[in-house]
């Protein structure tokens, strides 16, 4: 229990907060997001942040993106979408995890996803629509 109430009270800190004026996210960038502590088996956020990486897939304006929750932990289903990032350190983007979030939320750029993995998210994500 003590990490929902302590989830809660960072989730208040981050409501009051002024939306920053630059640096928004664009689709294919990767970014630190503060995710929060969630329910069942959706992804939580880790350390006394609750953040972890995101994917940007669609961005609605300033204010709201569709953001899917990358993982280190590389699987064989078709949810996930294994690839190698920039630092050479292997990552899964967790398809089905595939959330809306405030700017609020987005906290720094980590690295932007090649072309080539971008659209193979993308095509993924369309089959899971379907």
């Amino acid at each position: 229990m003590d990490n929902f109430d302590s989830w809660n009270n960072l989730k208040k800190t981050i409501n009051e907060v002024e939306i920053p004026q630059v640096n928004f996210p664009i689709p294919q960038e990767v970014w630190m997001c503060i995710v929060g502590k969630n329910i069942g088996f959706e992804q939580n956020g880790s350390g006394s942040n609750f953040s972890r990486p995101v994917l940007v897939i669609k961005k609605f304006n300033n204010k709201m993106y569709w953001v899917i929750s990358l993982s280190t932990k590389q699987k064989s289903v078709d949810f996930y979408y294994n690839f190698t990032d920039p630092q050479e350190n292997h990552v899964s983007v967790i398809i089905a995890q595939m959330k809306l979030v405030s700017i609020k939320r987005m906290k720094r750029k980590i690295y932007k996803m090649n072309d080539t993995d971008f659209l193979c998210v993308k095509n993924i994500l369309k089959k899971f629509l379907d």
